[in-house]
Formats: C-alpha cells, sequence, structure tokens
C-alpha cells in the first residue's frame, strides 16, 4: 500500500477503536471519500504494513451496505437499541400485522450511531423503558386504534363510516377534551383493544355490543339508523370471522 492519503471506516464496535481500511485491490477503494460508500460490512480484517513502515487494519471481503437495511438486518441482536417513539410520521395502521405502528428513534452498535427509525408496534414502543421524553402517553395506541377504526382503516366493513359521523375520526388523536372521544379510548385502552383481532375476539367472547351506545354520540342526527346498521352488521361479520379462524 501506499503513503497517500487515506479515509478509514469506523468500527461499530468499540473493542475495535483505530480506523478500518478497504484494501488497495478492492474495487470499492478510492482515495476520494465521496466515492466510498457511508457504510460497509466485512468478514474479517488483517494488519498491514505500509511502504512508510507503519500498519494499518485493513477490511477483507467489504460489501456496502445501505442503512435502511441495518434495523431489519440487526433485528434481535445486541447491536440495535430501541430509543423514544418519533411523533413524525405520524403512527399508522398496518393492515399485513394488525397493528398500529410508528418510528422509533434507533441507533446501531456499541458506538449508538443513529440509523434511520425502524417502525414498531405502538403498544410496545410507548410503554418500553426507552420511552422516556415521547410526546405519546402510555395510551396512545388505543388512541390512535379509534381514530384508524372510525375511519375505516381497520375493519373493510366499517370503510363507509366515516360519510356517516358527526366530527372527523382525526379529533381523537389531537387529544381535545371532548367527552365522545375520552370514552372511545378510555373503553378501549380498559379492554386492552388497539388490533382488529383483539376487537373482532371481545366481540365474540365478552360483549358483542363493545362500543355499540358509544357510536350513537359520533353519528350524525340523519344517519343514526345507518351507523347503528352498519355496526351490527360488521360485529356479526367479524364475529363469525373469529369463529372460524378459532
Amino acid at each position: 500500500m501506499d503513503n497517500g492519503p487515506r479515509t478509514g471506516f469506523f468500527s461499530c464496535s468499540s473493542s475495535i477503536a483505530e480506523p478500518l481500511f478497504i484494501d488497495q485491490n478492492s474495487v470499492l477503494h478510492s482515495k476520494d471519500y465521496r466515492k466510498l460508500p457511508e457504510w460497509v460490512c466485512y468478514d474479517s480484517c488483517e494488519r498491514k504494513t505500509t511502504k512508510g513502515g507503519s500498519t494499518i487494519m485493513v477490511m477483507k471481503n467489504v460489501t456496502p451496505v445501505d442503512p435502511e437495511w441495518l434495523g431489519t438486518l440487526a433485528d434481535g441482536s445486541n447491536l440495535l437499541s430501541m430509543g423514544a417513539p418519533l411523533d413524525t410520521p405520524l403512527p399508522a395502521y398496518n393492515k399485513e400485522k394488525d397493528a398500529v405502528m410508528c418510528s422509533v428513534a434507533t441507533k446501531f452498535g456499541d458506538q449508538g450511531w443513529l440509523i434511520p427509525p425502524r417502525q414498531c408496534v405502538m403498544y410496545d414502543a410507548v410503554n418500553s423503558p426507552g420511552s422516556n421524553g415521547s410526546a405519546f402517553l402510555s395510551d396512545d395506541s388505543f388512541r390512535f386504534f379509534a381514530r384508524f377504526l372510525l375511519e375505516g382503516r381497520v375493519l373493510d366493513e366499517l370503510k363507509e363510516l366515516p360519510s356517516l359521523l358527526n366530527d372527523d375520526p382525526a379529533i381523537i388523536s389531537r387529544r381535545k377534551p371532548v367527552q365522545k372521544v375520552a370514552l372511545l379510548v378510555s373503553s378501549l385502552a380498559s379492554a386492552g383493544i388497539d388490533s382488529g383481532a383483539a376487537l373482532r375476539k371481545h366481540w365474540a367472547e365478552k360483549d358483542s355490543k363493545f362500543l355499540f351506545k358509544i357510536m350513537k354520540s359520533w353519528a350524525k342526527k340523519d344517519g343514526v339508523s345507518d351507523v347503528k346498521t352498519l355496526w351490527i352488521q360488521a360485529v356479526q361479520s367479524n364475529v363469525k370471522r373469529w369463529r372460524e379462524e378459532s
């Protein structure tokens, strides 16, 4: 290796304190730092002596890594540490996972490098030890679930519900001091329901009229009958689905 300028990489492990370098014979090697990948992985290191007599640590079998991959690749390992839930982007309902998801500050490696936020189940995120300093409250997974339920995002049978309501369900997540919002959120939180599956199970095994009375306060005056019909059909359909799947 020559004595020219070098651009090194830092290891995510605190056990390796010195810079690591890409071998000059690698296709990834460049003296111009702007042409080097920001993140790389390697399978081993070896110490090499430069022409000037100094030694450096050189990575072998180097591969560039997109930081977007790191959260998935390191999932379940000690390399990842999850911090507080982030208020942007807003939480969203993931139909495939049947869960309210939110973005969480994510750090990688012993050095605690920030990487792109991971999406996590909101209930777990807001009730984790790392949630200190978050803008969210411990019941916010139920609050956002209530919003998404009334927006017709959770149950297909309720897709037409928003047009029959006297308020935009978005007011639920704004924490406005509205009685019907408080009743809806507290009912879901008390029952521990923040997923479609949990709601179906509650209807099927405990109370098929759960939330029915509360929904009357959300209906337009000329739409009470339609809301009632839509809600009953949704309950019946989802109770049937629960029993078929159980």
